[in-house]
């Protein structure tokens, strides 16, 4: 080492003939590890025939909340395979492939046969889906037999994933089973059908949530005449006419913003519309989650008729020019509306509190938002309906119930929910 003179930094090595020397030794080294013999990949190599490490591999990575419809699919279209397992030093990011099996080493250490680990996923109403989260199926089918590795695949920023990867000695049956295996995933898949909503925890891992929402009935709505008409003719009427639409050319996708003051009925639409279309998938997004948008509408695309549902949707679709909200967010969720195709029945529910703060590229733009609604304080006939309403069994009298509505101007239909309760505890 040589010595530092005072004021004077020693010379540096050469940074490029530092990294020519690193990439021969790393080189050397990994030649070092695919030396020596390896049980579980004599394994590989008698189930096909040849060595993983000299065939061409397709490869795909499904999302953490994809894990459960993976598993559906490859039971479904692996069912009569052997299946073993492997046990892998973590080595942190990256994940262990074909090629690391077939020579029984992998960057962390050796690789060695060993139990299938498997990951039990909850689902909804209490059901349990027992997926693979590292093992190996060794599959044999009419096209030639194949190997497919089951592994995470570690990121280093952004939540974790799920990897495929498939070899074969016939170069047509990798691409073959992982056409297969993403069917039986759309044919099986556990959140078609449902009311489900994303979540973003604190290490970046995405969860999903079933919701059984209340069913609301329409009689329950209280909003200016002709509001709540527009808003089921834009959604539960073009819905209903998809079929006619489609051949006529026209596109299914829409959007509706519903703006206003806080506890007008917002989230009471979305309710209501979201229990009138049966069957339809819906994703709910909000607060954190609001950043998972690509998530949700590639869900929403996979599993049309789908409905997204944003709410406060001011948190991430600010004016570009304000100094507050998530522009990056807001891209994202353009380009979304923006690129899907005309003829996907997906409909778009915003809310927020702040409409005057909306980007116009999202509020203005034809074919993002096309109908903007807004959900206004109660007046006092709106009022007088909602006392009644939130009276529930109670048969107040017309003098009471005018008195209230009287005496209520300007509040939120919540707030008179919440007198109505407080009033009905106290007698």
């Amino acid at each position: 080492m040589q010595p530092v003179e005072s004021g004077r930094l020693p010379d540096l090595p050469d940074i490029a003939q530092f990294a020519r020397v690193y990439e021969r030794f790393m080189i050397a080294m990994a030649a070092h590890m695919g030396a020596g013999d390896s049980a579980i990949g004599d394994r590989l190599r008698n189930h096909l025939g040849a060595d993983p490490a000299d065939l061409p591999t397709t490869r795909a990575e499904f999302p953490d909340t994809d894990h459960p419809n993976l598993q559906l699919g490859l039971d479904a279209v692996l069912a009569g395979a052997e299946r073993i397992g492997y046990y892998a030093v973590d080595v942190g990011f990256g994940s262990v492939s074909l090629a690391d099996l077939a020579r029984g080493r992998s960057a962390g250490g050796p690789i060695t046969e060993g139990p299938v680990r498997f990951t039990d996923v909850e689902v909804e109403s209490g059901r349990v889906v027992r997926c693979v989260s590292a093992g190996i199926y060794l599959a044999a089918g009419p096209g030639g037999p194949a190997v497919v590795l089951i592994a995470h695949a570690e990121r280093p920023f952004g939540p974790r994933a799920i990897s495929i990867e498939i070899a074969s000695p016939a170069d047509e049956v990798p691409s073959a089973v992982l056409r297969d295996v993403r069917a039986a995933m759309r044919e099986r898949n556990i959140y078609r059908g449902r009311c489900i909503s994303l979540h973003l925890a604190p290490n970046e891992s995405v969860t999903v949530a079933f919701h059984a929402p209340e069913p609301v009935g329409r009689e329950n709505i209280v909003l200016p005449a002709g509001t709540l008409e527009r808003l089921e003719r834009q959604s539960l009427g073009m819905a209903g006419q998809a079929p006619g639409l489609r051949r006529a050319g026209q596109d299914l996708k829409r959007g509706v913003l519903l703006h206003g003051p806080p506890g007008t009925g917002k989230t009471l639409c979305v309710s209501y519309l979201l229990g009138a279309m049966p069957g339809r998938t819906a994703v709910l997004l909000t607060g954190r989650s609001l950043g998972l948008i690509e998530q949700a509408v590639r869900i929403a695309r996979d599993l049309e008729p789908a409905t997204v549902v944003l709410e406060d949707v001011d948190l991430v679709a600010a004016e570009r020019t304000m100094d507050f909200g998530d522009h990056g967010v807001l891209f994202e969720l353009l380009n979304q509306m923006e690129g899907l195709e005309g003829d996907a029945d997906l409909l778009f529910v915003l809310t927020t509190n702040r409409p005057d703060v909306i980007e116009p590229a999202l509020a203005s733009r034809p074919g993002r938002i096309d109908l903007a609604l807004e959900i206004p304080l109660p007046d006092e006939a709106a009022r007088r309906r909602l006392v009644k309403l939130y009276a529930g069994g109670f048969d107040l009298p017309d003098a009471a119930v005018a008195e209230v509505a009287a005496r209520t101007d300007g509040v939120s239909g919540a707030f008179v929910k919440e007198l109505m309760r407080q009033a009905m505890l106290r007698a």
